[in-house]
């Protein structure tokens, strides 16, 4: 098979496809990928094809601030609601037309797998004639969510001779769910969902970190250990800062890591048993946690469930508040409200609640066994070899007014 994977290009929404990409290359098939300028970097080496679609993950972003500054006093969830239409539906999926089209011209795949941000994709599919897959990045996002960003969107689909499809045409074929069913149940109608787990539980690997944070995980007498990431975005908050220094007053060892473009001054002085690095390698370092400290983006959240790390979340934008209240109905870890976030009092007090509950802990391995028994990657691999070639699959959508044209 021949697959091109089309994402946009914040890291959420990147690497929780790189798996099943891999799976894919790993069981003799070719892989290409499309994706925003800068995330290029992440996905050289793999042996991926690569195309570019749209602008750079900050300039995207920076689109939005600059078309939509009426949102610049919104908060938490009214932040989230306001931002993914916007941003996904009005600035970026036009911008990624183009590049989306000349990818699926240029490589011809068999079919496209996407992920729920990634609006261009199902239009570029609908219009040459393939079949497309939707692959989650963590909760699904809102109903509500992709049907106002089809409102933005709407006029890009109209304009080439389609009805806009309310839920962007994201679940018209198979739709590809990572999240365990304790976090995000299917609701009763749902069809053509494989649910699969690319987070998988590794040994520690204690050689892959950094000198200083092998030194400070590797002693677990030397009271709890602590991981605080609130990624490669919310890293600049005023809650991050407030999370790093309750963990160093309350953590035997603490990592903080604040991103490539991160600045670790303001957290230099918070003692010999804290170390702050740009990024390390998350599934190398979790084995060894007691607490995770996070924002709850889903990359982050899965990545710790699946070790059965209990986890505290301090929920900013995005998905964040949908996934941290997901995690305390699993009995898996706790939540700060918005309005206490900015307490260093506060949040210590509920880190050490969190690791001296054993109900937390109990949630959390919990959590790690159901995602331990999900299919791999390459049980996925071997679901999209029947979907490929099942014989409905045969007959491509008949709904595209322009045949798909040959190399440019």
């Amino acid at each position: 098979m021949r697959v091109l994977f089309c994402t946009t290009g914040g890291l959420g929404h990147v690497l929780p496809l790189r798996p099943l990409a891999m799976a894919l290359r790993a069981g003799g098939h070719e892989v290409a990928w499309v994706t925003a300028p800068d995330a290029l970097a992440t996905l050289q080496g793999a042996g991926f094809d690569l195309f570019v679609a749209g602008p750079d993950f900050e300039q995207g972003r920076q689109q939005f601030r600059e078309a939509h500054a009426g949102g610049a006093h919104l908060l938490g969830e009214q932040l989230s609601a306001f931002t993914f239409p916007r941003l996904f539906g009005a600035v970026l999926a036009p911008a990624m037309l183009a590049g989306v089209d000349q990818a699926v011209r240029r490589w011809r795949p068999d079919f496209v797998v996407h992920e729920p941000a990634a609006l261009a994709a199902p239009l570029v599919c609908r219009q040459r004639g393939l079949h497309h897959l939707t692959h989650g990045y963590g909760l699904r996002p809102p109903a509500s969510y992709i049907d106002e960003a089809m409102r933005c969107f709407g006029p890009s689909w109209r304009a080439r001779g389609f009805d806009a499809p309310a839920d962007g045409g994201l679940y018209r074929h198979l739709y590809l769910d990572i999240t365990p069913p304790s976090l995000q149940p299917l609701p009763p109608h749902e069809k053509d969902v494989y649910r699969f787990n690319p987070y998988r539980a590794r040994d520690a690997d204690v050689e892959s970190l950094p000198a200083d944070v092998r030194r400070l995980v590797s002693d677990p007498l030397r009271g709890p250990r602590i991981y605080v990431s609130f990624g490669t975005v919310f890293h600049r908050s005023a809650a991050f800062l407030t999370a790093a220094r309750a963990a160093a007053r309350l953590g035997g060892a603490v990592v903080i890591t604040v991103g490539p473009e991160g600045d670790a001054r303001p957290l230099q002085a918070l003692g010999a048993h804290v170390s702050v690095q740009p990024f390390v390698p998350q599934a190398a370092l979790l084995p060894f946690c007691d607490l995770v400290v996070s924002h709850g983006g889903a990359g982050t959240l899965l990545g710790a469930a699946a070790q059965g790390v209990p986890q505290l979340v301090l929920p900013q934008a995005a998905d964040h508040f949908r996934n941290a209240r997901a995690l305390v109905s699993a009995h898996a870890g706790q939540l700060v409200e918005p309005e206490r976030q900015t307490s260093v009092d506060e949040v210590t007090a509920a880190m050490a609640d969190v690791l001296g509950q054993g109900p937390c802990r109990v949630g959390a391995g919990r959590l790690a066994a159901e995602m331990a028994a999900l299919p791999q990657p390459a049980d996925a691999v071997h679901r999209l070899e029947r979907w490929f070639t099942r014989p409905a699959r045969a007959a491509a959508p008949t709904s595209s007014p322009t045949p798909p044209s040959g190399p440019s």
